[in-house]
């Protein structure tokens, strides 16, 4: 009993418990996010202007 009391108050397996609990809460919110599709989680949306109004002129303003 006192070697495993041992091993959990170590300072290492607090680190460790430290980063992967907040990796594990990092994903938890991520995964909210992409859930609720509140907000634009990648910037796919930026990225690919799908918010944007299409445009029905066939000749727009490119030039190429």
């Amino acid at each position: 009993m006192k070697k495993i009391l041992e091993v959990i108050t170590h300072p290492v397996t607090y680190t460790n418990l430290l980063i992967v609990g907040s990796l594990i809460m990092i994903e938890f919110f991520h995964t909210q996010a992409h859930y609720r599709m509140k907000i634009d989680v990648h910037g796919h949306c930026r990225q690919y202007e799908m918010n944007k109004e299409i445009e029905t002129d066939e000749y727009s303003d490119e030039d190429w």
